[in-house]
């Protein structure tokens, strides 16, 4: 009776402790991140609200480059009536770090839009937190930055 109880011990300690359990590794977790990223840009250039709604926390806070922000209702408002029309988004060089529940997606990427049929490409530094809520990873925050424009290079002087 007693070993039986101490290997229970044993157990619920390892159990407790995660030895032996499904932790995922970083590496796991880095790309569970990157798929929902993934998949969130490919439902806002989809127009996907209902499936981007799933994806977005209620309390999303989404701050363009031109510095207005807007509530995950804003914004899905604005792609629902056309004042936001994504073309592409195309993240290069991304980063991910993972602090727990919570994991940050930053680097540049090019946008383009075409609301009113007027097309715009920009190029941004972005910042997005995804947090992890019922086991899935939500995006919370979207902030960016435009980029400047390259240098244009000097005429070659003879």
């Amino acid at each position: 009776m007693k070993t039986r109880r101490w290997a229970l011990v044993v157990l619920g300690t390892a159990v407790a402790c995660g030895w032996g359990g499904a932790t995922p590794r970083a590496g796991d977790t880095e790309q569970a991140v990157l798929a929902a990223h993934d998949k969130r840009i490919a439902l806002t250039i989809a127009g996907d609200l209902t499936g981007l709604a799933a994806m977005m926390t209620n309390d999303l806070t989404y701050t363009h480059s031109s510095g207005v922000e807007e509530s995950k209702a804003e914004f899905l408002d604005g792609l629902k009536n056309g004042k936001y029309v994504y073309r592409e988004i195309a993240p290069r060089g991304r980063k991910v770090r993972v602090h727990g529940d919570a994991a940050i997606v930053s680097g540049p990427c090019h946008i383009v839009i075409e609301p009113g049929g007027k097309r715009t490409e920009l190029d941004l530094y972005f910042t997005e937190l995804y947090v992890k809520e019922a086991g899935q990873w939500r995006m919370a925050l979207w902030q960016s930055t435009r980029l400047p424009a390259p240098a244009m290079a000097a005429p070659a002087t003879k």
